[in-house]
C-alpha cells in the first residue's frame, strides 16, 4: 500500500466517525426536544434546606406552582 492510500483510509474512517457522531447528536437533540415539548408540568422546586426565619410578622406567601399548599400565617399578636 502506498502512503497516499493509508492517508485516504484514515481520512475516510475519520469522516465516517464524524458523520456518525453528527447523526447521533442530531437524533438525541430531536428526542430531547420532543420530550420537552410533551412535558405539561415542570418539575417541582426542591425543598428548602433552611427553615424560614422566625420573625414577628413574617409569613410565607402561598406559591402558585404545583406541590404542597402553604399554610396560612396566624394573625395572633
Amino acid at each position: 500500500m502506498s502512503i497516499r492510500r493509508v492517508y485516504l483510509v484514515i481520512l475516510m474512517v475519520m469522516a465516517l466517525a464524524a458523520a456518525g457522531a453528527w447523526f447521533y447528536l442530531r437524533q438525541h437533540a430531536k428526542a430531547t426536544e420532543k420530550a420537552v415539548a410533551e412535558c405539561v408540568t415542570p418539575a417541582p422546586p426542591p425543598k428548602p434546606t433552611t427553615p424560614p426565619p422566625k420573625l414577628p410578622g413574617f409569613a410565607v406567601e402561598a406559591s402558585c406552582g404545583p406541590g404542597e399548599a402553604a399554610k396560612p400565617a396566624s394573625t395572633k399578636k
